[in-house]
């Protein structure tokens, strides 16, 4: 009875785990297209700069749209006004050479963003001055405060304004880093609820059906143990510290992999739940669809924990089965690019 449980849960996972790696496919796709990890970027720099006055102009379907078509004002930086620091700042060479035309970089260096903010307030206000008259000269009171804060009672030089830049841009974007994870997590549970309505990824009816049928859930239980042990279904490891963000780009045979390996588990339609209410009454068929709609919302709350989760917890299912442990990951083979979110700045990675 205890192993039938471990299949159970092992079966289950396995099929979390393959939606999650469709999910994340799909997401980084979505944000390859949007260049969503650059507009947070831009919402960073304008959080860091304090002129959070300025993101309700850079919002809307229509400047996505601009973006996905790689429009040069796509990211509508003119609305921000002539007077806007982070306009001058992102429109830098130093920072508009790291990406093609009609892209804006979705990673920026610390000390490049701090060399071109420092070029930007010498160019507009001349170089023979101190950090605090350049400051002062920007007009930006919040901004001011926290730079001469962070630079203290050192140097009031060109090189202690750079260094006070540096390390605020890196806090900023721990704290940006975090909201990217967030609204990623959201999108993964839209994508995930996608495809648990579209293919009928029903977790309540799966349960219900590998509880019933010990051989189905006995088999579905190895697939997934092959699968991992084999590393064909692996999370990449975390990119290391200041390292550049994976490339977004997800190559067609990945996806068709995971698309794969979803629709060979016991899932899609028709539905057991609704060819049993066919030709009963209204409350049958609406109790089905309420079923149904739980199950596929649970799939979908699944999906977005992340293909790591579901890897890790296979490994320590299968470790408690006692088939061994999970295979160190630096062994196995990266199937999909960017499962975690890579750093929007050079600090530390999120996790």
């Amino acid at each position: 009875m205890t192993s039938h449980y471990l299949d159970v849960a092992i079966g289950l996972s396995y099929t979390f785990l393959a939606v999650s790696l469709l999910c994340s496919a799909t997401r980084e796709a979505i944000a390859s297209l949007f260049q969503t990890r650059a507009k947070v970027l831009l919402d960073g720099v304008l959080t860091l700069l304090h002129e959070q006055g300025g993101k309700p102009r850079l919002r809307g379907i229509v400047p996505s749209i601009k973006r996905f078509l790689r429009r040069d004002d796509g990211f509508g930086l003119a609305r921000l006004g002539a007077h806007s620091l982070s306009a001058a700042v992102m429109t830098h060479p130093l920072i508009t050479g790291m990406a093609q035309q009609g892209r804006m970089p979705s990673y920026i260096p610390s000390s490049i963003f701090a060399r071109a903010f420092v070029s930007t307030l010498t160019t507009r206000y001349g170089k023979a001055q101190t950090a605090a008259i350049l400051l002062a000269n920007v007009g930006n009171e919040g901004l001011s405060r926290t730079l001469l804060a962070i630079m203290g009672e050192g140097p009031d030089d060109l090189a202690a304004l750079e260094n006070a830049v540096r390390i605020w841009y890196e806090t900023v974007m721990e704290r940006i880093t975090g909201w990217y994870k967030r609204r990623s997590q959201f999108v993964l549970f839209c994508v995930g609820l996608f495809y648990a309505c579209a293919m009928n990824i029903d977790a309540l009816d799966l349960s219900q059906r590998l509880w019933r049928d010990d051989g189905a859930s006995a088999r579905l239980a190895q697939q997934g143990a092959d699968s991992v042990a084999g590393g064909r279904m692996t999370p990449p490891p975390a990119a290391p510290a200041g390292a550049p963000p994976a490339a977004p780009l997800v190559k067609a045979m990945e996806v068709k992999k995971d698309v794969q390996a979803v629709q060979a588990l016991p899932i899609g339609w028709p539905s057991p739940r609704f060819e049993g209410a066919r030709g009963k009454s209204v409350g049958a068929f609406l109790a089905a669809l309420a079923f149904a709609l739980m199950g596929w919302i649970v799939t979908a709350f699944a999906s977005s924990l992340g293909a790591p989760f579901w890897f890790d917890g296979i490994g320590w299912l299968l470790a408690l089965r006692g088939t061994g442990a999970k295979p160190p990951a630096e062994t196995a083979p990266v199937v999909i690019e960017a499962i975690k979110l890579p750093p929007l700045s050079g600090g530390k990675p999120s996790v």
